[in-house]
C-alpha cells in the first residue's frame, strides 16, 4: 500500500494502540492559505449568496419569489490534490450547476431582506444543507445611477465521500487507483459559517425593458471546518480540520425588468483565493471565477 511518508509518520504518531483498527481523531487548526483550506473556502466561495443586482427600494410588505441557477467550473486533478496538505486528490469536482430559491421581503426604510435555503437532498452523492440571508438598502439614487450595500451571512453543511469516494473503494488493492487503500466510502462533512458585505453600483435606466449593468465588491469572513470519517489502510480517521479568514470578490453583470412583475440577472464572479501547494512554498492565486443567474416573480 503506498502512503506518502509524511501522512504515514502522522497516522501512526496519532493512532492509539488497541484492538481493531487504530483510530485518528482530535481537532487541527490550519493555516487559511493550505490546499484543504483552499478546498473548502472554494466551496464556500461557490455558495455565497451574492446580490445579483444593486439594491433597491421595495414597498414594505412586497414579496419576490425567485430561483437562482450556479454554473462552477471543473476542477484540474492538481486543483484537486487537496489532501494530507496536498499530497492527496480528492473527489470535489462533482457539482458543475446547481440551484437554490431565493425569498425577497420589502421592509421600512428602503430595506429588503433576502433568505435562500437549500434543504437536505442528496444531488451528485453530495447533500447539501445551506441557510443564508441577506440585508440590503440603496444608498444612493440619483443622476443616472443607484448605490446600494448588503450585508449577508450563510450556514450549513456540504455531506459527502470526498476522501474515500466510490471509484477509489471499488478499486480495491490497486495502488494507482487507490493509493490510500479506501476500505468503504466515507461520510465527510464540511462546515460552513461565514458573514459578507457587498457594495454595488448600477446604472439606473427606470423602465421597464430596460438592461441595468452593474459592478459590485465584497469581503468575506470564512469560520470553515472538515470533518473526516474515513477508514482507510487500517485506519479509522476522525480528524477534524479548521480554518477562518478573510476573501474578497467582484462581480460584474446585468439586471433586466421584464415587467412590472418580473425582472432577471446574470452576472459573472470572481474571487481570488490564495493557496500554497507542496512541494512549493510559495503562495499563488487560485481564483474562483463562475457564473450565476436569477429569476424573480413579484408576488404582491
Amino acid at each position: 500500500m503506498r502512503i506518502p511518508t509524511t501522512a504515514a509518520v502522522l497516522l501512526l504518531a496519532l493512532a492509539p494502540a488497541g484492538q481493531g483498527q487504530p483510530l485518528v481523531d482530535g481537532e487541527q487548526q490550519i493555516d487559511f492559505d493550505r490546499p484543504e483550506s483552499w478546498g473548502m473556502k472554494y466551496a464556500a466561495s461557490a455558495n455565497l449568496l451574492t446580490g445579483l443586482g444593486v439594491p433597491r427600494a421595495h414597498e414594505p410588505g412586497s414579496v419576490e419569489l425567485g430561483f437562482e441557477g450556479i454554473w462552477v467550473p471543473s476542477l484540474s486533478e492538481e486543483e484537486r490534490r487537496v489532501g494530507f496538505d496536498g499530497t492527496k486528490v480528492e473527489d470535489i469536482d462533482r457539482v458543475s450547476i446547481f440551484g437554490r430559491p431565493r425569498l425577497l421581503v420589502g421592509l421600512p426604510r428602503k430595506l429588503s431582506i433576502v433568505l435562500s435555503y437549500v434543504p437536505p437532498v442528496e444531488v451528485f452523492d453530495i447533500e447539501p444543507h445551506l441557510a443564508a440571508l441577506a440585508l440590503g438598502r440603496p444608498v444612493y439614487e440619483g443622476r443616472g445611477w443607484r448605490l446600494g450595500l448588503r450585508l449577508s451571512g450563510q450556514y450549513g453543511t456540504l455531506e459527502g465521500d470526498f476522501t474515500c469516494p466510490a471509484a477509489e473503494v471499488a478499486a480495491g488493492d490497486d495502488p494507482e487507483l487507490n493509493p490510500f487503500g479506501c476500505e468503504e466510502l466515507s461520510g465527510d462533512e464540511v462546515t460552513i459559517r461565514s458573514a459578507s458585505v457587498e457594495l454595488s453600483a448600477a446604472l439606473d435606466r427606470g423602465e421597464s425593458g430596460a438592461v441595468e449593468p452593474y459592478i459590485s465588491v465584497g469581503f468575506s469572513h470564512m469560520d470553515l471546518d472538515f470533518q473526516v470519517d474515513a477508514r482507510y489502510a487500517g485506519i479509522i480517521d476522525r480528524t477534524r480540520l479548521t480554518t477562518d479568514g478573510h476573501t474578497f470578490f467582484v462581480t460584474l453583470g446585468a439586471q433586466y425588468r421584464v415587467s412590472t412583475r418580473w425582472r432577471g440577472a446574470i452576472e459573472l464572479f470572481n474571487s481570488p483565493l490564495d493557496v500554497v501547494r507542496p512541494p512549493s512554498t510559495s503562495t499563488r492565486n487560485d481564483a474562483l471565477f463562475n457564473a450565476r443567474a436569477v429569476l424573480n416573480y413579484r408576488i404582491r
